[in-house]
C-alpha cells in the first residue's frame, strides 16, 4: 500500500498489526514501514518517533538499518532539522558502503551534500557531489545540482556545460534512441518535484529555479507555439521538450 500510494489505508493496516502482536513483541520492519506511511501523509513528527524507535531496537539487537537512517533524514530535513538530517545521511551512506551497496551510497551521501548546500558551505557540496556524479555516472540529479551551484557562484558558462553534459549524454529512463525520457532533465523544471518527490532541500530548488531562469534558452529566437509573453520557466520546458530531453 505505501509503493502505491495509498498511505492512509497503509496507516490503518500498520496500527492494526501493532494492535494484534504481543505488546512486548517490536518489530523494527512494522515500525519503519509505518513512518514511511507517516511521511506520506506529512505527519512528521509520528514518522520520527516509529524511525527513532526501529532504530533503537535495531542497536539493542545489533543490526544497523541505513534504508531507515536515511528515512529519519529525510524527516529531520522536513522539520528543518538539516544538521541532524546530515548526520543521518552520512551515517546510512557509510552503512551502505560497508555492504558494498554502491547506488544506495551514491544516493545516500548525495542527500548529505544537498544538505551542505542548505546549509550554506557550497564548497563542500560542490565537492561531495562531484565526487557522488563521478561514482554514479548515470546521475542527472547530482550534476543539475553542481549546475545550480555553479550558477548561483558565477560560473555561469561551466554550469550551462555542466547541464547540457547531463542531458545530452545521460539518457535516464530513455526506452530507444531518439526517443523520449523519463525521470530526465525536464523534471527539474518542476519545484513541487522537487520538493516532494525528490526531496530536495528548499534553498536547492531555489538555486535550480534561479539557473534555470537565467541560462540561456535552447533556441531563443522560437517559443514553439507558445504566447509572446510566456514565462522564461514555460519556454525553457518547450525548448527541453523540442531537444527530447522530456517527454512530449
Amino acid at each position: 500500500l505505501v509503493d502505491a500510494n495509498r498511505f492512509k489505508e497503509a496507516l490503518e493496516s500498520f496500527n492494526k498489526a501493532v494492535e494484534l502482536t504481543p505488546p512486548n513483541y517490536k518489530s523494527v520492519g512494522l515500525l519503519a514501514n509505518r513512518g514511511l506511511a507517516h511521511e506520506g501523509l506529512y505527519q512528521w513528527q509520528e514518522a520520527l518517533d516509529d524511525y527513532n524507535e526501529a532504530i533503537d531496537l535495531g542497536k539493542s539487537i545489533g543490526n544497523k538499518y541505513p534504508y531507515v537512517l536515511n528515512s529519519r533524514g529525510n524527516v529531520f530535513s522536513s522539520l528543518g532539522r538539516w544538521e541532524e538530517a546530515r548526520a543521518d545521511y552520512l551515517a546510512s551512506a557509510a552503512i551502505f558502503q560497508e555492504s558494498r551497496m554502491l547506488s544506495a551510497t551514491i544516493f545516500a551521501a548525495g542527500n548529505a551534500a544537498l544538505v551542505s548546500a542548505q546549509l550554506g558551505d557550497d564548497d563542500t557540496a560542490v565537492r561531495e557531489l562531484k565526487a557522488q556524479a563521478r561514482r554514479g555516472s548515470a546521475s542527472i540529479d547530482f550534476r543539475a545540482a553542481i549546475a545550480a551551484l555553479e550558477w548561483k557562484n558565477g560560473h555561469e558558462e561551466q554550469a550551462i556545460k555542466t547541464w547540457n553534459s547531463a542531458c545530452k549524454n545521460i539518457r535516464s529512463g530513455q526506452l530507444k534512441p531518439g526517443g523520449p525520457t523519463y525521470d530526465s532533465c525536464g523534471d527539474f523544471t518542476d519545484t513541487t518535484w522537487l520538493l516532494k518527490i525528490r526531496r530536495w532541500p528548499p534553498r536547492m530548488v531555489e538555486l535550480m529555479q534561479n539557473f534555470l531562469e537565467g541560462m540561456p534558452l535552447i533556441d531563443d529566437e522560437e517559443v514553439y507555439g507558445l504566447p509572446a509573453d510566456a514565462s522564461p520557466r514555460a519556454k525553457l520546458t518547450q525548448s527541453l521538450k523540442k531537444s527530447g530531453y522530456v517527454a512530449t
